[in-house]
């Protein structure tokens, strides 16, 4: 599996968590490629692939923080619905697990 970290930006005098998704290894990039802007050279062997679903990237359509806020700091929890809309400006679960693919750092392959 692999962790995505969303860094929130943060308002003067308010600090937001780090949030996070876990996603199947490799299906990120993949995602993100096709994702790609417009006038970015893609393989000529990708143009066949048909294109992936979020479904096929997440292991579940859950989203995380630490207690700590901090990537992978200390025991995870869900964020509160308050908390996602702050940051995210959504509580739409899809739009802010695509967000995070797209804008996140990958932080690389965990063991379970």
């Amino acid at each position: 599996m692999e962790r995505i970290v969303y860094k929130a930006p943060n308002n003067p005098g308010q600090k937001m968590p780090d949030v996070f998704i876990v996603t199947e290894p490799g299906m990120a990039v993949k995602y993100r490629a096709q994702k790609a802007p417009i006038g970015y050279s893609k393989k000529s062997n990708d143009e066949n692939q048909s294109s992936l679903a979020l479904v096929d990237v997440v292991q579940s359509f859950d989203i995380f923080q630490t207690a700590t806020g901090k990537g992978f700091e200390g025991p995870v929890a869900r964020p509160a619905k308050s908390d996602l809309d702050a940051i995210f400006g959504t509580e739409n679960e899809q739009e802010i697990i695509e967000k995070i693919i797209l804008e996140g750092e990958l932080q690389g392959a965990r063991t379970a």
